[in-house]
């Protein structure tokens, strides 16, 4: 099986993920089971089954798929300890963290059923993969040399490079749309890097080296970042420039507590934008998630990229996160 898929990775993922998006369905369309959502609210964007993300809903955390308006949902892996998915630019495979070897690897899978293949093979904390724009490399951190650190590898699991080698820690690679820089966390603070070479041309984007910012989502059109900032005394999804977070050019808290929530009750994070950059995904806990009994209960939103009509996606008990669009 894992031949199989090697071979399938190193022959179709060399050709077919030149294709930007396809229109066809990676599985049958599933009745909605969102329950108190309405599909009508939601302005689709991106093929059925274009929604990646994980889901403790089963009582261990699993990779799941669901069309952009929240419909559709289902498994495509069994677990146990599946987190942080990504798509393959043509949607035929999956790329994603799991500890059911011990540990952190990264693993791809076909999102129609098969075998999951380990790419990282490590014993160290692998986590966080991203699918580079043309398919040909997957970015993620890790601890193997002692420091988290930014690397890429081939879908195959071969070539693995570094893209940082700094004393800091470096963590949440996200790629710029023409795939020749990666945004990152270094320290608590965002940064970007050429995704070539180690070290090349790092530039700093925000400036507030005692709150932490993390997780960058560059836009389709490369000219802003979403990312996640504690800036406002709560964990909240921001966006900036991508020339980065200035006095002239503050960033913008996209996701706002309300005025009489407390703080303890409000987290959004690891947003995702869609491809036409006019929607961003993440997962959330806010009063309105609260399950008496359960707490906090994270589920994935959409809002506009202003920031406006967020729109809740799932309703499971459970963590639901890590949303990625294709």
């Amino acid at each position: 099986m894992r031949t199989a898929l090697i071979h399938r990775l190193s022959g179709v993922l060399s050709l077919a993920l030149f294709v930007a998006c396809r229109s066809d369905s990676a599985g049958p369309a599933l009745p909605l089971v969102v329950g108190d959502v309405s599909a009508a609210a939601i302005h689709a964007v991106g093929p059925p089954a274009s929604i990646v993300f994980h889901s403790a809903r089963d009582g261990s955390s699993r990779i799941y798929v669901m069309n952009p308006d929240g419909t559709g949902e289902r498994a495509i892996t069994t677990g146990p300890g599946d987190f942080w998915p990504d798509l393959s630019p043509d949607g035929r495979f999956v790329v994603f963290r799991s500890n059911r070897s011990g540990n952190n690897e990264i693993y791809v899978a076909d999102v129609n059923g098969g075998t999951p293949v380990n790419i990282s093979n490590s014993t160290a904390n692998d986590d966080w993969p991203r699918w580079s724009p043309n398919g040909h490399r997957i970015a993620f951190h890790s601890n193997r040399d002692g420091n988290f650190n930014i690397f890429t590898v081939t879908p195959d699991g071969s070539d693995l490079r570094h893209v940082t080698t700094d004393a800091a820690l470096d963590q949440w690679a996200d790629w710029s749309p023409n795939g020749q820089q990666l945004a990152f966390r270094r320290g608590m603070d965002v940064y970007v890097a050429d995704a070539d070479g180690e070290e090349q041309n790092v530039r700093r984007l925000t400036f507030l080296s005692t709150v932490l910012s993390q997780m960058p989502a560059w836009s389709p059109n490369g000219k802003e970042i979403a990312f996640m900032s504690a800036r406002a005394g709560y964990v909240s999804v921001f966006l900036m420039s991508a020339e980065g977070d200035t006095p002239e050019h503050p960033a913008v808290n996209l996701t706002p507590k309300g005025a009489t929530d407390a703080s303890s009750a409000w987290q959004s994070r690891a947003p995702s934008w869609s491809k036409n950059g006019k929607q961003i995904y993440f997962m959330s806990f806010r009063p309105s998630t609260f399950r008496p009994g359960v707490g906090n209960d994270v589920e994935i939103f959409v809002m506009n990229a202003d920031g406006s009509q967020p729109t809740r996606l799932t309703n499971a008990t459970g963590e639901d996160g890590g949303p990625r669009s294709r």
